[in-house]
């Protein structure tokens, strides 16, 4: 396995090649992924350019947080009040602060090479009140690669100092298996439960998941997304599923299977149909179902497990394995 580090201004970008068939670049900015190909073949959204990657509002790559996806920008904590940093018109904080989250900051890093695997170390500290966050954290976002296979896991790790606060992080690729949307990718996942968004995306409640979000079965997006194009207020698929178990996923298409495991209970589908004018390096992409997001993550409607305590450590990790068919 080869890896080497290239510096732009003060951000790293670090090219792992594990010399059978996985080739990735992480960024220090956001501590994220930019590129990922696997046979010479896309499998990610990869922004233009490196500045595309760092400060586009679509989170390309990266990890978010403090707390991934909606949460109520106003409330209490163990008894004592909060107020989230929020867009102007919403009632929830997106993504821990958009633009001035986690994902739009230079993360330290560091690189362990042992026999079997590469770690790169990514770690951030967030102080208290931090885009209204009631306390710090301590974060690290842990990439780990195979030497004799074509798989790496990503492990968030995270401790608070002090006061307790919120936490629940994920990463933010885009999937496409290298075509030209993601109409004809298959998607097969152990989910029964959805969230029940409102208007605002925000989850309020849930139900068993509907016929449109039932992947049971390894099942074409291309019908459900032309369903929800017409009949869902969304107009793609921006769906929170909770896990039957251990977290599971593949999705495919005519020559890569991609096979997802985590000890995260849920995942957020998001497949972008924004039809922006972001420039990838992707050949021959659509403008609409450019790429499915699959961010594995704690239940957003279980708000007690989001709480991270000062005596205890946030730990979970997402796998993900290629081969070809």
């Amino acid at each position: 396995m080869k890896y080497k580090i290239n510096e732009d201004g003060n951000v790293a970008l670090i090219e792992i090649d594990n010399e059978i068939g996985l080739k990735v670049q992480l960024c220090s900015f956001g501590a994220g992924v930019y590129s990922l190909k696997f046979d010479n073949k896309r499998m990610i959204l990869e922004p233009k350019t490196l500045d595309d990657y760092k400060f586009s509002s679509q989170f390309f790559g990266k990890t978010i947080g403090v707390v991934a996806g909606r949460f109520k920008k106003d409330g209490l904590l163990l008894g004592q009040e909060y107020h989230l940093n929020h867009e102007p018109g919403d009632n929830f904080c997106l993504h821990g602060g958009n633009l001035k989250s986690i994902s739009f900051k230079n993360w330290k890093y560091k690189i362990k090479d042992s026999n079997k695997k590469v770690d790169v170390i990514f770690n951030l500290k967030t102080k208290a009140g931090e885009n209204g966050f009631p306390g710090g954290a301590s974060i690290f976002a842990i990439y780990t690669f195979l030497k004799d296979k074509n798989a790496f896991k990503i492990t968030y790790k995270a401790t608070t100092p002090g006061d307790a606060t919120f936490i629940n992080l994920t990463n933010h690729m885009y999937f496409n298996l290298d075509d030209a949307d993601v109409s004809e990718h298959k998607l097969k996942l152990n989910a029964s439960t959805m969230g029940i968004s409102d208007e605002d995306l925000y989850f309020y409640s849930s139900k068993p998941v509907t016929e449109v979000l039932d992947f049971s079965k390894l099942t074409k997006l291309n019908a459900r997304l032309a369903f929800v194009e017409k009949k869902d207020f969304k107009k793609t698929l921006d769906d929170s599923l909770k896990f039957d178990g251990e977290g599971k996923i593949t999705l495919t298409n005519k020559d890569v299977i991609l096979n997802i495991t985590t000890d995260y209970p849920a995942v957020n589908i998001y497949v972008d149909n924004t039809s922006s004018d972001m420039k990838f390096n992707n050949e021959g992409l659509s403008l609409k179902r450019r790429g499915i997001g699959l961010e594995t993550q704690k239940w957003i409607l279980d708000s007690n497990s989001i709480i991270l305590m000062h005596d205890n450590i946030y730990k979970f990790t997402t796998s993900y394995k290629f081969k070809k068919k």
